[in-house]
C-alpha cells in the first residue's frame, strides 16, 4: 500500500521547512510518524458514536481509545524530549567551542601585540641610540651655557660643534664683563637678599600657620562626615529592620490566607466528591432499573409470542415433499432449496 503523507500543522510545518537540509529527512520522518499517529487516533475516536447511556460497548471502546491514545502521546513525548536533548547538547558544545575560539583570539592578540612592541623597540635601537647621543650632547651644552646665561635649548641644540664653540665663547666673554658690575652690586644684593630672606621666613611661618588651620578644618570636616555616616548607617539599619518586620508579617498573613484557602478547597472537594458519589449511585440504580424493565419486557414479549411461534413451527413442519419422483441433480437442487427455506423460516420464527 502506498504511504500517504500527513499534512503537518501550520505552526509545525513553518518551523520544519527552516531546518538545515542535512536534518530535513530525519525531521520529516519523525514528524510524519508522530502526526500520522495523531490523525489515525483522531479518526478512530471520531468513528465511535455513543448512542445512549446503555451503549456500553461504545463507551468501553471510547475509554480504550483514550488509554491507547494517551500511551501514544507519552511515547511521542519521549521521542520529542530525546530530540530536544540532542539539540541542547549540541548547542552547549557549540557555545563552549565559540567561547574557546573567542578566548584564543583574545590571547593571540595580546601575545602578538606584545611581540610587535618588543620587535619595534629592537628595530628602533639605532634611532634611540642617536636620540640618546643627541640628548647627551644637548645636556652637556646646557650645562656649559648655564654657567653664563639662561638660554632656551632650541637656540643651540642643533648647532654644529664649531658654531657652538663660538657661541659659548661669546657668552663667556659677556659673563666675565658682568662679573665686575655684579661684584660692585654685591653688597646691595646681599642686603636685599637678607631682607628678602627675612620676608620669606615670615611668609613661611605664616604659611605653616595657615596649613595647620586648614588641616584642623579638614580634620573637623572628616569627623563630621564620619559621624554623619554612622547616623545614616543607623537609620538604614532601622529602615531595613522595619521593612523585614513588614515582610515577615506579610509572609505570615499570606501563609494564613493560603492555609484558609487550602482548607476551603479541601472541604469543597469533599462535598463535590460526596455529591458525585451520590449522583453516580443514583445513575447506577436508574440504569439497573431500566435494564430490569427491558429484560422483563423481552421476557413478556417472548411469553406473548410463544403460542404463535408454536403454530408457525407446526405449519412449517407440515411442509413435506415425500419420496422424490426421480433421483437426479435437479431434484436434489429443489430439495436443498426447500430445506434451506424451512431453515430460514425457523430462524425468522425464533426471532419473533
Amino acid at each position: 500500500m502506498e504511504n500517504k503523507l500527513t499534512v503537518l500543522p501550520n505552526e509545525v510545518r513553518e518551523l520544519a521547512v527552516k531546518v538545515s537540509e542535512s536534518k530535513q529527512a530525519e525531521v520529516q520522518t519523525v514528524l510524519q510518524q508522530i502526526f500520522t499517529g495523531t490523525d489515525d487516533w483522531e479518526r478512530q475516536v471520531d468513528e465511535i458514536e455513543v448512542k445512549s447511556i446503555n451503549d456500553t460497548m461504545s463507551i468501553q471502546l471510547a475509554d480504550v481509545a483514550r488509554l491507547n491514545s494517551k500511551k501514544a502521546r507519552l511515547s511521542a513525548e519521549k521521542i520529542f524530549d530525546s530530540k530536544r536533548n540532542e539539540v541542547q547538547n549540541l548547542k552547549a558544545e557549540f557555545d563552549l567551542e565559540d567561547k574557546l575560539w573567542l578566548k584564543a583570539k583574545q590571547v593571540m592578540q595580546l601575545k602578538f601585540k606584545a611581540i610587535e612592541e618588543k620587535a619595534e623597540w629592537k628595530a628602533n635601537f639605532a634611532k634611540r641610540y642617536e636620540a640618546e647621543q643627541k640628548e647627551l650632547r644637548t645636556q652637556q651644552r646646557i650645562l656649559s651655557v648655564s654657567k653664563y646665561a639662561e638660554i632656551n635649548r632650541i637656540e643651540f641644540e642643533n648647532m654644529s660643534d664649531e658654531s657652538f664653540g663660538s657661541f659659548i665663547n661669546g657668552l663667556k666673554s659677556t659673563h666675565e664683563s658682568k662679573i665686575e658690575a655684579e661684584r660692585i652690586a654685591e653688597e646691595l644684593r646681599v642686603s636685599k637678599a637678607k631682607a628678602e630672606a627675612e620676608r620669606i621666613e615670615a611668609q613661611r611661618v605664616e604659611n605653616e600657620r595657615l596649613k595647620k588651620e586648614a588641616e584642623e578644618r579638614e580634620r573637623q570636616i572628616s569627623e563630621e562626615r564620619r559621624l554623619a555616616k554612622i547616623e545614616a548607617d543607623k537609620q538604614e539599619a532601622i529602615r531595613l529592620a522595619e521593612r523585614k518586620a513588614i515582610e515577615e508579617k506579610q509572609v505570615k498573613e499570606r501563609a494564613e490566607h493560603e492555609a484558609k484557602l487550602k482548607a476551603e478547597r479541601i472541604e469543597r472537594e469533599r462535598v463535590e466528591a460526596e455529591l458525585k458519589a451520590k449522583r453516580d449511585s443514583e445513575i447506577k440504580a436508574e440504569n439497573a432499573r431500566l435494564e430490569a424493565e427491558r429484560l422483563a419486557k423481552i421476557e413478556a414479549d417472548k411469553l406473548a409470542k410463544a403460542p404463535i411461534k408454536n403454530q408457525l413451527n407446526l405449519w412449517v413442519d407440515s411442509f413435506t415433499y415425500g419420496i422424490p419422483p426421480t433421483d437426479n441433480e435437479a431434484t436434489k437442487l429443489i430439495i436443498e432449496k426447500f430445506e434451506a427455506f424451512k431453515k430460514w423460516a425457523k430462524s425468522e420464527i425464533n426471532n419473533l
